[in-house]
């Protein structure tokens, strides 16, 4: 602007002078008759008007250039406004307010982003500086007594709190105070920035009740138990406490989960887990660690608190459970091990709980034990089977030896039971009494039930091949197998794969278990019977409702429990069982056969009922094939 006025005054002494030469121009002309003047002055008037000219010129161009300049100042607050309106625009969508409050002045902004995070007009706050405070969660007024305390220190404080909404909805603020003191460390101005949180806090929560809460029965998990057990041993040692832990498991869960459906299954742990909750409340803490796995902690003073509890939790399951409108009956087994008299920390009280808790299923189920060292040695044990249990299949340690069932008249061999064999690398022989449990329990029943059924299938079409055409092979099935969905198209497929006659094969399933899902059983029973296939009842007279469900049952063979022939010589009683299930049996015209036989007054007892046929150590022992072949050539006709 300095260099417009400089030019201004220049060309305003120029057009001064020529007006002068041409008023002297003039008057000389007046005076003076030549041309000369005349001829000064047009020229004056020409250049007069040419710098005039060129002065209009200069100042159309300074316009010009003006008018640039102001275009350029509305188009620089254009992009200004366009970008404080981005600005707004971001604060808005991200829900965030500012709070600037000047102490010395008593100056206060905020922006307007506070009415879509408090839900209140902008207005009430600069009516009421204190409205912010008023409308947090009382849970959390200790958390803004800290922060108050570190901003007058000049701190800059960064806090998480709930506030309370006009319409009662909760949200979560994310308050960032940023103080500035004075050089007398007073507080003279403060800016805050409010961040609504509440989607974060909610993923937050999420997050954590998915890793710390169990999602069917909504029970702590065990992630929630170890943090719960390891601050609650920290309480205990404080104050010199107890502690029980107790190891709850539900009896046959599996075959109830294989027999109900899985959906079935969840509803019954639902109900378990709140049954819990009920028995214990006020007195511990439950918690599912898995499946049907259940944990309860509980303080105590005197060991027989802990023992009137783990009873009340057994007598409470005396009830049913409905289900869908089906009443479903179950037990628990209770391991119970104590802080600190079995254990320091929580891996150890774990193992040991769990160690009584088998031992508590070794007496029998539906009831409790506390651990003892003795309980540890067998818990050693049962884990060293079963890991020893998952390899043996693939080890091949597994094998079958053949019990014959022999025709007392003839001494002739008319079937075989095929019986499972464990041969540990690092101990022998294994009792089947100690592993099949485990494989029931830990569901590998399975996979080494179907190869059982394969291999003994495979041994009879070789003695079919042989010759032995008349020869049946028994062989024995869990109810888990039996409830298995694909488990009639699995056995005529090994049938089809090993080319043995169905109508040779004996499947054998034991009376009690099956009388636990007969609903469920009896189905696939009669779709079995219908390929051709023989049912064997195993264990006859054990089971608790036989005489009512047994001629609904699709039945060929009725054997009679060994310890009913132990007693029959000795027991009277004894005795008229026996001659009770072999009449029955005739009547019903079932094939019946008496299991254990250990001497030959057995024998002659059973021939004077008339049972006719049997097994046990007294006629064969269980053999191996090729031992069996040559039993096989003294007793059978090769055909």
């Amino acid at each position: 602007m300095a260099l417009k006025h400089s030019n201004k005054k220049k060309w305003v002494g120029i057009i001064a002078v020529f007006l002068t030469i041409h008023f002297a121009g003039t008057i000389g002309t007046i005076q003076s008759k030549t041309f000369i003047m005349p001829a000064l002055d047009i020229g004056t008037i020409f250049v007069f008007s040419f710098f005039v000219y060129k002065m209009l010129k200069e100042k159309d161009s300074h316009a010009m250039e003006l008018e640039r300049e102001i275009q350029k100042h509305k188009e620089t607050y254009a992009e200004l406004e366009a970008s404080r309106v981005k600005l707004q625009n971001v604060f808005d969508s991200i829900d965030v307010a500012i709070w600037s409050h000047n102490l010395q002045t008593n100056k206060l902004l905020i922006t307007s982003g506070i009415e879509k995070l408090y839900g209140y007009p902008l207005q009430a706050f600069y009516e009421d500086a204190d409205l912010w405070k008023k409308v947090i969660h009382p849970d959390d007024n200790e958390i803004i007594l800290k922060r108050a305390s570190d901003i007058e220190n000049g701190i800059i404080a960064t806090s998480e709190y709930r506030i309370l909404r006009p319409d009662g909805e909760i949200r979560w603020i994310h308050d960032r105070g940023i103080p500035f003191l004075n050089e007398k460390k007073e507080l003279i101005d403060f800016n805050s920035i409010l961040i609504d949180i509440t989607e974060r806090k909610h993923a937050e929560m999420t997050i954590n009740q998915m890793a710390y809460f169990d999602e069917l029965t909504g029970l702590p998990n065990r992630n929630g138990f170890m943090e719960t057990i390891e601050q609650k041993m920290k309480e205990l040692d404080l104050k010199k406490g107890n502690m029980a832990l107790l190891y709850l498991d539900l009896d046959r869960f599996n075959v109830l989960n294989d027999t109900l459906g899985h959906s079935f299954g969840d509803l019954l742990l639902q109900k378990v887990a709140d049954l819990l909750k009920l028995t214990v409340a006020g007195k511990g803490q439950v918690f599912r660690r898995s499946g049907d796995e259940f944990l309860i902690l509980l303080e105590f003073n005197n060991e027989s608190e802990v023992r009137t509890v783990a009873e009340d939790i057994i007598f409470s399951f005396t009830k049913p459970f409905l289900l869908s409108g089906k009443e479903v009956f179950t037990t628990p087994s209770i391991g119970i091990s104590l802080y600190p008299g079995n254990g320091y920390d929580s891996d150890t009280l774990l193992k040991r709980a769990d160690s009584a808790l088998y031992q508590a299923k070794d007496r029998g189920r539906n009831t409790y034990q506390f651990f003892t060292e003795q309980h540890d040695s067998k818990m050693e044990r049962r884990l060293n089977l079963e890991h020893g249990l998952r390899k043996a299949l693939k080890n091949n340690e597994l094998f079958l030896v053949y019990q014959p069932q022999v025709e007392f008249h003839t001494s002739k061999i008319i079937g075989v039971e095929a019986l499972l064999r464990w041969k540990k690398n690092s101990e022998g022989i294994v009792s089947p009494a100690e592993f099949i449990p485990i494989a029931e329990e830990t569901g590998m029943i399975l996979p080494i039930g179907e190869w059982v059924l394969k291999n003994a299938c495979q041994q009879g079409s070789k003695w079919h091949e042989n010759g032995y055409k008349d020869l049946f092979i028994s062989v024995n099935i869990s109810v888990r197998q039996l409830l298995e969905e694909s488990f009639v198209e699995r056995v005529e497929s090994i049938l089809a794969e090993t080319h043995f006659p169905a109508s040779f094969l004996e499947l054998e399933i034991t009376e009690s278990t099956t009388m636990e899902s007969m609903e469920e059983s009896l189905p696939v029973l009669h779709r079995l019977r219908a390929k051709g296939i023989r049912i064997s009842i195993d264990d006859f007279g054990t089971g608790y409702s036989s005489l009512t469900y047994l001629r609904q049952l699709p039945v060929d063979t009725l054997k009679i429990d060994k310890m009913f022939i132990d007693d029959i010589l000795t027991d009277s009683k004894a005795g008229a069982i026996v001659k009770t299930i072999i009449d029955m049996g005739h009547n019903l015209s079932f094939h019946v056969i008496a299991e254990g036989i250990e001497s030959c007054k057995q024998i002659e007892f059973l021939l004077e009922q008339g049972c006719l046929y049997g097994q046990g150590y007294y006629l064969f022992k269980p053999l191996k094939p090729e031992e069996l072949e040559k039993h096989l050539q003294e007793t059978m006709v090769i055909i």
